[in-house]
């Protein structure tokens, strides 16, 4: 490991130094230098920060920052970030004409909406639910711009999307920002916010499990809510007694006969009555069977009822789906059977025209047209337009695929080759519309169990590029999600220096999410995994004193680590400067925390105004580095030593020009914490627009952390009837501490949460 700490070349995998040997001209070097967190991260990261703004029965500074790890966002300097550009709003598929043998299920859904709010449409698959609930759904919002679809299947072929991803996909439909994904309470409150009073209908198809939507509100005001899908019950994950249920059955035989009949099979129908009926008793009881069913007896029109009839009772009748896509499938060209074996064997489940002719390594309009006959075979299915993947079943029956490596290895470059320019792009639209496609897709990528040695290089990139994208939409869970994969790639690949990137990036996501002994964790596992203390990188010493903050005041070790961050930032790195200075205005208000819990008044009062003095010299490099993250962060610093100072007036300002900045950069937590701070402020007799403040900042708080403790400490202050509910919340926000060392302030908080707390123990 080298000893110096050098400044990448340029574009996103260059700039995105990180903890790396030092390789000069080797493969290695090449392929494996995008690791993260060097000066040069792609985002500006902060930590924890929650400070106390006097409450009467609050003494100054009770909870001043956790945390301070300021990451330099240079890939965004110098542009506007826009706010956050929804996918949709995806309106409801078109109508299914006619909806055969559903009348009865139509009104009865239709009227437990309107009755109820929400509805469960449930059914096995191809039973039909998806097109019963559509159908409801024109009914209950017949004007476009009142509906809203999300189609929930995800990209693990093997498995459902989870609650988090489901939180984030429903959001980014209804155009509500991304940050309350975090926290299912949240989430809960932006459907609310973007319902309430509309009349619109929002529609989640393909639904597994209840688990993934038991989040959501059983009932908006003025707005309807349908669930479709499977919903499989298992022990534990039952759908409430109070949700309405439509529960899909099969088909009757007359019905059956009615869906099966069209210009091209009436003639056979009428000719053979008795076997068409046989074999609608016995095989087409399913709407998607049937209509599979119709259209190969159109493209085979010589074949009998009768013959059909035999033909499938060859086969078990669960099976019989199974047989007609075999039969299918023999109808499709080389080029398609070629595509959709390669489909098969791919690590996602839906895939665009692009990343098909990846797959494929053919001209892009020999692809589409592949793309085009599978889909008329019923092979696969649009999701959304030239987006497919393919239909439950489709895998067992596909050919072995001639070359699956090369294949493979041709699809994870094009992701890898498309996240680099894209993330090199952000914030700009087209970027952020890719990465809204695209995110999982990249993520399932990662997660790779085993993946191959010339595959090293693309997961890096791809993990880089993961890393700037949730990092700049604030997806904490999705985050550590990719960090982990990441370090369980680096692991099979055997190599530390990516591994001890991962284990970094884990450790700053728990400190964002308010865990210390997880933070700990993983940084002594990336400090394990490098050479000594005096070869380290800026940005692990900076994780070390955010760690030892997280952990204790141990003022001390924390001064050390700064100095040897600061000792270690290269030359003319502007943000790292600053970011320097706002860790020491950070430790020098945390000492003076601890002198006002000792009534050291004075002494407290000397070094919040040396914290002052720190903060315009941080707030003046900021500018200079045109970091907004910094700029805003070192503006909440200063509000709060203002406060300290009694001075309210320059406090307000700051506190309202922090809120902007944060709100400007998308940064919901930052945000959150500024009202968690002016809430605080407010007089006695505005308690009404302060609990408004504290209960919007909870929404985009995560469940853990310093700030989501004092905020309910605060909301247990100002509504002595909700006391004792929003005191068991505070503690268990605090409950990542329980059994370690803590610091001062964390001690104090849970004091006063337990001093407020009426009526007995709490109870998690």
């Amino acid at each position: 490991m080298s000893s110096e700490f050098r400044e990448p070349p340029r574009g996103l995998r260059r700039r995105m130094a990180g903890l790396r040997s030092a390789l000069p001209g080797s493969r290695r070097e090449l392929l494996a230098t995008a690791v993260s967190f060097g000066p040069a991260v792609g985002m500006a990261i902060i930590l924890e920060m929650t400070f106390d703004v006097l409450l009467p029965v609050i003494p100054r500074g009770l909870t001043l920052a956790v945390a301070l790890l300021l990451l330099s966002a240079r890939w965004l300097r110098r542009r506007a970030v826009p706010p956050p550009l929804p996918v949709g709003p995806q309106r409801l598929p078109p109508r299914v004409e006619p909806l055969v043998g559903r009348e009865a299920e139509l009104e009865k859904v239709t009227g437990l909406a309107v009755e109820r709010g929400l509805v469960v449409v449930r059914g096995v698959g191809g039973i039909g639910t998806s097109a019963l609930a559509v159908n409801a759904g024109w009914g209950l919002a017949p004007e476009p711009e009142r509906q809203y679809y999300a189609d929930l299947r995800g990209q693990d072929p093997d498995g459902p999307e989870d609650a988090a991803s489901v939180m984030e996909r429903v959001l980014r439909t209804l155009g509500r920002p991304l940050g309350p994904a975090e926290s299912a309470g949240g989430a809960e409150q932006e459907v609310v916010a973007a319902l309430q009073d509309t009349g619109a209908l929002l529609l989640l198809d393909n639904v597994e499990r209840w688990s993934q939507v038991r989040w959501l509100p059983h009932r908006v005001r003025g707005s309807r809510l349908v669930i479709a899908g499977d919903l499989k019950v298992d022990t534990g994950d039952r759908i409430p007694r109070d949700v309405a249920v439509v529960q899909v059955g099969p088909l009757n035989a007359d019905d059956t006969v009615t869906l099966l009949r069209s210009p091209s099979t009436a003639d056979r129908i009428e000719a053979d009555p008795a076997a068409t009926k046989k074999l609608a008793e016995l095989f087409l009881r399913r709407p998607a069977v049937t209509v599979e069913i119709r259209g190969w007896l159109t493209e085979n029109p010589y074949v009998s009822m009768a013959g059909l009839l035999n033909d499938l009772g060859q086969e078990p009748h669960d099976r019989t789906l199974q047989k007609v896509r075999t039969m299918q499938l023999a109808r499709v060209s080389p080029a398609a059977r070629r595509l959709l074996a390669l489909l098969a064997k791919t690590p996602i489940a839906e895939v665009g025209i692009d990343a098909a002719t990846a797959l494929a390594g053919g001209p892009e309009s020999a692809v589409t047209a592949a793309m085009e006959e599978l889909s008329r075979h019923g092979l696969t299915v649009k999701v959304r337009e030239s987006r497919i993947r393919l239909v439950d079943g489709a895998r067992a029956i596909a050919p072995p695929p001639d070359d699956p490596q090369a294949a493979r290895q041709r699809l994870v470059e094009h992701f890898a080759d498309r996240a680099d320019r894209s993330a090199e792009l952000l914030p700009h639209e087209e970027a952020w519309a890719w990465f809204s496609t695209e995110d999982r897709a990249l993520l399932q990528i990662l997660k790779e169990p085993s993946p191959a040695p010339w595959a090293a290089g693309p997961l890096w990139r791809i993990a880089d590029a993961l890393e700037v994208w949730f990092s700049l939409e604030q997806r904490h869970q999705e985050r550590r999600e990719a960090a982990r994969a990441l370090a369980h790639a680096a692991t099979v690949l055997g190599d530390p220096d990516v591994r001890a990137t991962a284990e970094l990036r884990l450790c700053l996501t728990a400190l964002v999410l308010g865990e210390p002994r997880e933070a700990q964790r993983h940084f002594d596992a990336a400090a394990g995994l490098q050479s000594g203390v005096e070869s380290w990188p800026a940005q692990l010493h900076l994780a070390r004193a955010s760690t030892l903050l997280a952990g204790g005041d141990e003022f001390a070790a924390v001064e050390s680590s700064l100095v040897q961050y600061g000792q270690a930032l290269p030359g003319g790195d502007a943000t790292g400067q600053a970011t320097r200075w706002i860790n020491m205005a950070v430790l020098q208000m945390r000492r003076g925390q601890v002198c006002g819990f000792k009534d050291e008044t004075d002494q407290a009062d000397r070094l919040y105004a040396d914290a002052l003095s720190t903060l315009v010299q941080a707030l003046g490099i900021a500018r200079q580095a045109e970091d907004v993250h910094a700029e805003a962060h070192a503006r909440e610093l200063l509000a709060l030593v203002h406060w300290y100072l009694d001075r309210a007036h320059d406090a307000a300002a700051n506190w309202q020009k922090a809120a902007e900045l944060y709100e400007r950069s998308r940064d919901r937590i930052g945000l959150a914490r500024c009202q968690v701070h002016r809430a605080a402020t407010i007089p006695k007799g505005s308690h009404e627009e302060a609990v408004a403040l504290l209960r919007t900042a909870v929404g985009r708080l995560p469940a853990t952390g310093v700030s989501t403790a004092l905020a309910r400490l605060h909301l247990a202050r100002m509504e002595p009837r909700n006391a004792r509910s929003e005191c068991e919340r505070g503690l268990a926000a605090l409950a990542p501490w329980d059994g370690m060392v803590e610091p001062l302030q964390v001690t104090e908080i849970r004091r006063r949460l337990e001093d407020l707390r009426p009526d007995g123990p709490f109870t998690s």
